[in-house]
């Protein structure tokens, strides 16, 4: 049953920062590291070198290798090692949240490298744009304008920090039957549904918890096997039910 809840915090900046120093402040209770290995991760790269195939094969004239060529040749590595690439996550579960640092799994001489391409990219699509003219804004235009991103280049870690609410049941779900990941890895959701208004019975309710909502979802990556550990400590510290049952519940509720 839908419980009523009449003293929920504002999601104020002063709240949100209160919150997360309690999370990063508090005595870690159990950790968690694993590698977010992206299926299929060959195949934008692939698709790349394909097109550029095609594109030297229709095009005659040494204009190819500015319009396509270099900025091509810079894209297919940052491709795979940019978008394709693999992380690992590393999580600490806490009794007031969970903080989760994510870093990407590539060599750091790949970002030298990078950044070093990228000023010789700028330099090689300004000669492309005055000796071939206006048509090398085409390719040029635009691999000058991601060389000029990645000249920045760092493996720095992403850290995130959850706090739970813990005044509300969490409804939690992760799909272990399709991984997101290679390796059984797979994304775990709790989010506080029960502030949620009922939109079967008012499509035109307002949402006036979204932003704490927000704020307080959690999400991670884990194994099935992380997961039942983890879910064991969850469940000593937070209400928790399955995404499933609870919609079932609201859906009975609104037909009442």
């Amino acid at each position: 049953m839908r419980k009523k809840f009449k003293h929920l915090p504002k999601c104020t900046e002063a709240y949100k920062q209160q919150q997360i120093q309690q999370v990063v402040e508090a005595d870690v209770i159990y950790t968690w590291e694993c590698n977010l290995v992206q299926k299929h991760r060959w195949g934008q790269p692939a698709f790349m070198v394909f097109l550029t195939l095609i594109m030297f094969l229709l095009i005659d004239g040494y204009e190819k290798y500015f319009l396509f060529g270099i900025p091509l040749l810079i894209m297919i590595p940052v491709s795979y090692f940019l978008y394709q690439a693999s992380e690992r996550q590393q999580c600490q579960l806490t009794e007031h949240g969970i903080i989760v640092s994510t870093v990407e799994l590539v060599p750091e001489v790949f970002y030298a490298a990078t950044r070093y391409a990228a000023y010789v990219g700028i330099l090689v699509c300004l000669l492309a744009v005055i000796f071939v003219g206006p048509l090398a804004f085409v390719g040029a235009g635009a691999g000058a304008l991601m060389a000029f991103k990645m000249t920045g280049f760092n493996n720095d870690p992403k850290v995130k920090v959850s706090p739970f609410l813990k005044e509300l049941r969490y409804m939690i779900e992760a799909e272990f039957e399709e991984p997101a990941f290679e390796n059984g890895i797979s994304l775990v959701c709790l989010n506080n549904m029960d502030i949620l208004p009922d939109w079967e019975k008012d499509g035109h309710a307002v949402d006036p918890y979204k932003a704490l909502r927000d704020f307080h979802y959690v999400s991670f990556y884990s194994s099935e096997s992380q997961y039942k550990n983890i879910r064991l400590y969850l469940e000593q510290m937070l209400e928790l039910e399955s995404v499933e049952d609870f919609l079932d519940e609201r859906s009975a509720q609104s037909k009442k």
